[in-house]
């Protein structure tokens, strides 16, 4: 069985850390609701979904995939070019 790890959606995802595009308003209800649909889809599709709570302080950390990649043989776990996402990865190793 597939299995896969997500993060609850900050309250603080407005202040997400953009290196590229230019800011516009974040609704972050809908962003919430969005992030259901896409456990929703995981566990229908037969994976196997660990939720983890939602990071107050880390607008970005719903983005787990940002910090580690983990295979059944190898887990690469990432170092964020953005001091803002660093305490993002200790939560997933």
């Amino acid at each position: 069985m597939q299995s896969a790890i997500v993060r609850a959606v900050s309250p603080a995802l407005a202040r997400c850390e953009l290196t590229f595009l230019p800011r516009m308003p974040i609704d972050v209800t809908r962003a919430e609701a969005q992030h259901r649909a896409y456990v929703g889809a995981l566990e229908r599709a037969g994976t196997s979904v660990r939720v983890l709570p939602p990071e107050p302080d880390l607008p970005d950390s719903v983005f787990v995939e940002d910090t580690a990649v983990v295979l059944d043989e190898v887990a690469v776990i990432a170092r964020p070019g953005t001091e803002t996402r660093r305490g993002e990865v200790p939560a997933i190793v």
